[in-house]
């Protein structure tokens, strides 16, 4: 019996001879007959119980712990008793029938572990350690003189523009803001990247660090959007400059082009590693990266004023004056995209279906949504790219059991994530046509208000609610408006410290910034290997947190070391 070890949940793993892995937990039935254990995880939107477990007798199950479950117990066709429940990792659990058959509740026999102890404790040291430095960099300044002194502290300062600052006869000359690059954007990109890499090892195995089953918004969903942003970002500062040297427009086409097939290539190599051309996945980040960045390109390359007009005094419109063609050609892109998602029915699946198939039901209780798996999005990745060059894993598929394959950097999904993107290039606008801070601040806020507001109406404000919820499986317009307006926050937060107020410097983040792209593609090719992945037998959530932990800090000591040696690797 379970009963006898009340309170040492933190010492037991083990359920009736079955060794527990992390999020998960054992639950014992007590009964006196036959008992069929039926349950489905409530992230399964409108899912019907399935089978789990067929008892003789009194006996214990594994349960996952990554949702909470509602159930049922059944005695034959006839069902005992039900209930919802969020069971916690490690934890013991049961359930006595044996006395009251209409008791579903069931009862903890033994503690759980505190599965996001581990996170805390991450973010403790993290900060310790950075304080740390800090403070010994602070010390160092005052106490080490002279050469010493110049060697690690003030040559650093100066080249990086931190609060060191040397003084020559332009400092009185006020800089254009045209010229002026954005160090939190680096420091931005590095997060990013930093961010990404850490997901993509495995985020420590929680479920926060790992990609939403279909609806909904995680830490993991954020990181490609933002990733995005910072994109056209550096794209509008990178053809600004490029087109105030009098370079053809034609000729930075071109540029973007090349650009654009070069990354596109280099993510259908990632893919291709130890797969047949059969199995290669088409889609990927880098080819939706490309795919965006070759249109965001595009347009700037057609509509991009080379001469900003600055003035003193402030304008309202002024931003929106200086990009309103790109935002015309982006919004019809968007309103493509709608378009088909909403009226364009899929053979088989109901018109406007936006949902994962598989188990998946309509409000009209219809279960013949197998082979709807993401609506017409799904259906024309399918039928372009083929089943067997899509991304055949994903979250989703643990929870709703679909039969069809669907690819979250789809085709469809390219024309909605261009709105990511022209976000980033009307962010660089805005500081290219106000020469005052705090204008710059205002304005990257209130389109933060108004990006956020409009995709949370969208959605009603709720997970799987409203005509358009937020998916990142889909890249639908609330997730791009949503991760857009977080950005446009982040961006105004980072240039008031870095920027304008320097209170921090951004290291390491700033160097990772600088050679973003090829920290992560050295990330996907060795992420499998050693130093940068251990295998763990039985892991636990503190032992996958320090190795993928590991992995990202060893990448961003990557970043640090290429910029010590002045080596920036683009494209």
């Amino acid at each position: 019996m379970l009963g006898q070890f009340e309170n040492v949940g933190a010492f037991i793993r083990d359920c009736n001879g079955t060794k527990l892995r992390y999020d998960q937990a054992c639950l014992e039935i007590i009964t006196a007959g036959p008992v069929n254990f039926w349950s489905q995880y409530e992230e399964c939107e409108d899912c019907m119980l399935l089978e789990t477990a067929k008892l003789e007798k009194s006996g214990a199950i594994v349960l996952e712990t990554i949702s909470p479950i509602k159930y049922a117990l059944h005695n034959g066709s006839h069902e005992i008793c039900n209930g919802t429940y969020e069971f916690n990792e490690f934890g013991q659990y049961s359930i006595n029938i044996l006395n009251d058959t209409h008791n579903c509740v069931p009862r903890m026999t033994a503690e759980p572990d505190a599965a996001y102890l581990p996170i805390l404790t991450a973010v403790v040291v993290l900060l310790s350690m950075a304080t740390l430095w800090y403070i010994v960099k602070g010390i160092g300044k005052r106490v080490v003189a002279g050469r010493m002194y110049a060697r690690y502290f003030a040559r650093e300062d100066n080249e990086l523009g931190s609060e060191t600052r040397v003084l020559t006869t332009e400092t009185s000359v006020p800089r254009s803001p045209t010229r002026s690059r954005l160090r939190s954007l680096d420091i931005f990109r590095g997060f990013s990247i930093a961010l990404m890499i850490f997901v993509n090892a495995g985020g420590g195995g929680y479920g926060i660090f790992s990609h939403s089953a279909w609806n909904g918004l995680t830490v993991a969903d954020v990181v490609f959007p933002w990733f995005a942003f910072a994109m056209g970002e550096a794209l509008v500062l990178s053809l600004n400059a490029r087109l105030r040297t009098s370079l053809p427009r034609i000729t930075a086409l071109k540029q973007v082009a090349q650009r654009s097939l070069l990354m596109s290539l280099i993510g259908i190599c990632l893919s291709s590693v130890n797969v047949s051309w059969f199995d290669v996945r088409l889609p990927g980040v880098l080819q939706r990266l490309a795919a965006m960045y070759l249109i965001v390109g595009a347009v700037e390359c057609a509509f991009m004023r080379t001469s900003q007009n600055i003035t003193p005094g402030r304008s309202l419109f002024r931003d929106i004056a200086a990009g309103w063609q790109q935002w015309l050609a982006t919004i019809l892109l968007v309103a493509i995209q709608v378009c088909i998602s909403l009226t364009v029915s899929a053979p088989g699946c109901p018109r406007g279906y936006l949902g994962p198939g598989g188990l998946h039901r309509t409000a009209l209780g219809d279960f013949t949504l197998q082979n709807c798996t993401g609506g017409i999005a799904g259906y024309i990745d399918r039928l372009i790219l083929g089943p067997s060059h899509l991304y055949q894993r994903g979250s989703f598929r643990k929870i709703y059991l679909p039969i069809q394959p669907h690819d979250p950097e789809g085709l469809l999904g390219i024309l909605s994530g261009v709105l990511v993107v022209q976000a980033g290039a009307h962010a660089t606008r805005i500081m290219l046509v106000y020469n005052h801070a705090r204008a710059r601040i205002m304005r990257w806020v209130f389109w933060s208000i108004i990006f956020s507001v409009i995709g949370g109406a969208l959605c009603v404000f709720s997970k799987n609610g409203g005509p358009i919820p937020i998916n990142k499986n889909l890249w639908s317009v609330s997730y791009c408006l949503v991760t857009a307006g977080m950005a446009f926050f982040i961006q105004a937060v980072l240039y008031f410290l870095v920027d304008l107020k320097t209170k921090w410097g951004g290291r390491p983040l700033y160097y990772a910034g600088q050679n973003a792209l090829f920290l992560y593609i050295g990330s996907e090719l060795l992420k499998r290997h050693f130093p940068l992945y251990w295998h763990v037998p039985a892991p636990t959530h503190s032992q996958l947190l320090a190795t993928h932990a590991a992995a990202m800090l060893m990448w961003l000591a990557v970043g640090v070391a290429l910029h010590r040696k002045r080596i920036f690797i683009t494209l």
